[in-house]
């Protein structure tokens, strides 16, 4: 039975459309104005909206879960369940600091959406993001999907081809399927995984929903060694980008585009490479990480890009996400818009190519 509820938060240093622009979270919502966004209709939701006034946000709308969860939900959904990320710079490592600094002043108010009732969702929608741009392509498909399918997200994978063609031509729409179908029937295949990453699996309930199994009942870092592993089609960066948006963990770092190319022109780790498959199965990309969980220390973690961000600690999604917005605005892997950027005093790509 839904239930309507009117709630209103008063916020700091917050920022609706910084915050949902990057996050997952935006492909379940349709954005109707400056700092309003509308849940697409399902049977949880009901012309739910959060919208942003200054410094309190409202939530209106009709919703179908119990009382006791919809604090929760609205705190997760929203981000407000952490403070202000900027009020940590102070914590990050020195060589950090001023691009932290000169980020946040740019994107103010960014936070981390978590999914607590849709991570099937989520996951479709990471899994249609892989090369290809979000904004334009995986919002449009998955409003598509959603229309269709509801709550009921996986019948997608009984749909027949014409169906599919219905919600776009891209070969994404189809391996979402072929993803979705293996993601089902990972638990199958458990014995695949090496006696370190199966210890965290033993004694636990009957998997009945692997989506929140993943992102709630198993340290990240497992999580995402599982899902590389077993899951036909997930990688080191749709791994992080699932787990980022449906667990309450911030330091997870999706190795995207976005991020390549603001550490690489204005940290100067060019010469860094990016996670690969093949050793984030295998291995635990910090001493920390591997200490902490009994894994093997991955051989390139000195050298990997996200092994550097992961030194930020749980500043560290919050880093990709800043980085997100603004090589998305700016700093583009072709045409990067440097004669306009806001950082090119500080950018050493820049001063590179005026020097020359």
């Amino acid at each position: 039975m839904m239930q309507n509820i009117k709630i209103a938060l008063e916020v700091e240093c917050y920022n609706l459309d910084f915050t949902f622009k990057p996050s997952f979270i935006s492909s379940t919502y349709r954005q109707v104005g400056k700092n309003t966004w509308r849940k697409i209709n399902s049977y949880l939701f009901k012309n739910l909206t959060i919208k942003q006034k200054k410094d309190t946000v409202f939530i209106t709308g009709l919703v179908s879960i119990s009382k006791e969860s919809i604090e929760e939900f609205v705190h997760a959904e929203t981000g407000l369940w952490h403070a202000p990320f900027e009020y940590d710079i102070h914590k990050a490592p020195n060589e950090f600091k001023e691009l932290l600094e000169k980020l946040s002043q740019l994107y103010p108010g960014v936070r981390i959406p978590v999914s607590l009732f849709e991570q099937d969702k989520i996951f479709a929608a990471v899994c249609l993001s892989k090369r290809t741009d979000y904004e334009t392509f995986v919002r449009h498909w998955m409003e598509k999907i959603l229309k269709k399918y509801g709550d009921n997200i996986l019948n997608i994978i009984y749909a027949s081809k014409k169906d599919l063609l219905g919600i776009g031509t891209s070969y994404q729409i189809f391996d979402l399927v072929k993803t979705l179908k293996s993601m089902l029937m990972f638990h199958s295949s458990l014995e695949k995984l090496p006696i370190f990453i199966k210890r965290y699996l033993e004694n636990k309930d009957p998997i009945e929903n692997p989506f929140e199994f993943l992102s709630r009942k198993i340290p990240p870092q497992i999580a995402r060694m599982v899902l590389i592993s077993l899951v036909k089609g997930i990688g080191p960066k749709t791994a992080d980008s699932y787990l980022l948006n449906t667990s309450f963990h911030t330091d997870i770092v999706p190795v995207d585009t976005h991020l390549k190319n603001v550490t690489r022109r204005l940290l100067l780790l060019d010469d860094f490479k990016v996670p690969q498959s093949s050793l984030c199965s295998k291995y635990g990309c910090t001493e920390m990480v591997s200490r902490k969980l009994r894994i093997p220390l991955c051989p390139m973690s000195s050298r990997c890009i996200r092994s550097k961000i992961l030194e930020l600690g749980k500043l560290a999604g919050w880093f990709q996400t800043l980085s997100y917005l603004f090589g998305r605005d700016y700093c583009r892997k072709n045409k990067p818009r440097c004669d306009i950027c806001p950082l090119k005093k500080i950018c050493f790509y820049f001063n590179i190519l005026r020097s020359k």
